[in-house]
């Protein structure tokens, strides 16, 4: 847009000339209207928003969008005075961002935020998995280019010879924002903020707003905010876990103490989620071992997934701390210094030794950090690995069987051990197992839901032979065994063939039950039992300090085997129970059996409550707290 601002001898304000060029206006608007369409498109793409295109909600949310883009149209009239190409480059940065929130939107079903963008040096290996989620929808994020350099170019010449004065500049820029905010302000006024939700944000203020704000709140929480514990905020930690374990007290202690002194070994399976237990295909049970295991050993099977911006690391990080995931970014990233109270730390004061295995570099996840803080004597990666044999996570991960052999024969099992396995095999994006018929999977043969079974097939079937050689090596009757996944493997943009498999709709309800993992734990001399309590990842570690009969004060999780009421709070706000779901991301409360919404009112005590735990967590995880509280 080119706007001359001429005085006429007297007063800027009242004598001033504008000459416009209708050009520059329609190279602005075309600009701003691409972003807006864009982020728009997006947001519809990817199921944050949701037809009729002219809901309330959506018509506030174009107007934040719109809001954005004439902020970001008024900066870059500022900031270049002939306003060449900037427009140009930044609509290719703005394509190429809002590409990537795709790409991740779809498979940890949130947006990019400022920690992630500063751990994505680590996406390297798992490159095919970012590729099977391309879209050929995704070209509309870039289809305006051609024509915008085009124009950039014209513009680039018929500006050559002219400079704007920034005082003009600031005054066209002034007008554009004052009109931006009035615009926010509509859409502000009828919306309240989720604190947890980025998705919730997004879907009612824009993916432009939702990135200002994520900068914005990067910058107040890293650079801006006090580090040091508050007094109240000590205070209040102290409060509460007075009173969670002064509750915990009055609960019984059914299996207390009945590991003590047994070896522990825990694996986490790479990507197994909770319907392939007991489920056959074409006949054939999936996960045959693991459905023996189960019935042999307390099975858990309502336990929610409950990591975030860490994913797998965020499974390891509540398995063995009990604490929630950190709100953006990676806990093993942002806190690999702070002080914890672990699985590894309680059992080393008994004289166990503690192993972690994980057959990967060592700098992933910063796990070699991380380690040292979990309190892990051992880490064995890639690195004390042969690697003989690849099986799964594109062709190139050693196989979960070589994985178990090794393992077992680097640890020490003359003395009490903890092992914490971390598999591979199973990892998305599957597409090893696309031309091997381990497992006859019929129609599905050569889909990503087809290959996604024959990799857990192969999994349980490392598993089976694993559990064979504790018992060969007299060390299966010695110790407490926990099995669980990390995550889920199906995101939901490629669960079409999962859906239609299971009888099941896209409903809100029937999706977050998919959103299980199974956990079971093998005790010598305890009988088989379905534990159908609700849960998640972090009541691991306070089930097996239950069992080994070690302290878990400050873990945030409950033991389901002793707790009155079972309930999962996710990392964004959400709550499951076993009478509700209440979803943060629309601010809705639904009944697990019918789906039927219901009065949010009747629940909002209990929701806060429980939700009063990430705030713990986090003041724990921010404030480096229990390294103070001790």
């Amino acid at each position: 847009m080119k706007i001359s601002i001429e005085r006429v001898r007297g007063n800027i304000f009242t004598n001033v000339r504008l000459r416009l060029d209708i050009f520059g206006i329609i190279y602005a608007l075309f600009f701003a209207c691409s972003i807006v369409f864009k982020g728009v498109f997006l947001q519809f793409q990817n199921q944050i928003n949701f037809r009729p295109f002219f809901s309330t909600t959506n018509i506030f949310m174009f107007f934040a969008s719109m809001s954005f883009a004439l902020v970001l149209v008024a900066l870059l009239i500022i900031f270049h005075t002939k306003r060449r190409m900037l427009f140009f480059i930044s609509n290719i940065l703005m394509s190429v961002l809002l590409l990537a929130d795709a790409l991740y939107l779809r498979y940890y079903n949130t947006i990019i935020t400022i920690p992630v963008i500063y751990n994505a040096r680590y996406l390297g290996p798992v490159r095919e998995s970012i590729m099977s989620l391309f879209r050929i929808s995704d070209i509309l994020y870039f289809l305006d280019i051609p024509i915008f350099a085009v124009m950039s170019f014209v513009l680039s010449k018929r500006t050559e010879q002219s400079k704007i004065p920034l005082l003009k500049r600031c005054i066209v820029a002034a007008v554009l924002i004052l009109i931006s905010f009035g615009s926010f302000k509509i859409a502000y006024s009828k919306n309240d903020m989720s604190e947890y939700d980025n998705n919730y944000i997004v879907k009612n203020f824009g993916i432009g707003y939702f990135h200002y704000y994520d900068v914005k709140k990067y910058l107040r929480e890293n650079y801006l905010r006090d580090k040091k514990l508050r007094s109240d905020e000590k205070n209040e930690l102290i409060s509460f876990f007075e009173e969670k374990n002064k509750k915990n007290g009055e609960l019984s202690d059914r299996f207390a103490g009945i590991a003590r002194g047994k070896n522990l070994i825990v694996i986490q399976v790479e990507a197994l989620q909770h319907f392939v237990i007991n489920s056959k295909m074409n006949g054939r049970e999936i996960t045959p071992n693991l459905n023996k295991l189960v019935r042999e050993s307390l099975y858990f099977d309502n336990i929610y997934v409950q990591v975030a911006g860490g994913n797998t690391s965020d499974a390891e990080f509540m398995g063995n701390i009990s604490l929630y995931p950190a709100k953006e970014g990676a806990a093993y990233f942002r806190f690999a210094t702070n002080e914890y109270n672990t699985i590894a730390k309680e059992l080393k004061k008994e004289g166990y030794n503690s192993y972690a295995l994980h057959a990967y570099g060592p700098a992933f996840w910063n796990r070699t950090e991380m380690y040292k803080a979990v309190g892990f004597d051992t880490f064995i990666s890639s690195n004390d690995y042969v690697m003989d044999e690849y099986i799964g996570w594109g062709g190139w991960a050693l196989s979960d069987d070589s994985f178990y052999r090794q393992s077992m024969d680097i640890i020490d099992v003359t003395k009490p051990f903890y092992s914490f396995f971390v598999t591979l095999s199973g990892h998305h994006p599957y597409s090893y197992f696309e031309d091997k018929q381990t497992f006859d999977v019929g129609k599905y043969d050569r889909t990503y839901f087809g290959n996604y079974i024959k990799a857990q097939n192969y999994a349980d079937a490392a598993i089976g032979r694993f559990i064979q050689k504790l018992k060969d090596m007299g060390l299966y009757e010695n110790s407490l065994i926990v099995i669980y996944g990390d995550h889920t493997g199906l995101p939901k943009t490629q669960a079409k063939e999962l859906l239609e498999f299971l009888g099941l709709s896209e409903s809100k309800v029937d999706w977050i039950k998919l959103q299980k993992v199974p956990l079971l734990i093998h005790c010598p001399g305890v009988e088989g039992e379905i534990i159908d309590t609700t849960g998640g990842q972090i009541d691991i570690l306070p089930m097996i300090a239950n069992m080994m009969g070690f302290e878990n004060y400050y873990a945030l999780g409950k033991d389901l085997l002793n707790t009155q009421k079972g309930y999962a709070v996710l990392r964004n706000g959400s709550v499951l129970t076993d009478e509700y779901y209440y979803c943060s991301e629309d601010d809705t409360v639904y009944d697990m059996k019918t789906g039927e919404v219901l009065d949010k009112k009747d629940y909002e005590e209990e929701i806060q409550k429980y939700q009063k735990e990430l705030r713990i967590s986090d003041i724990i995880l921010e404030k480096d707290a229990l390294r103070k509280l001790k």
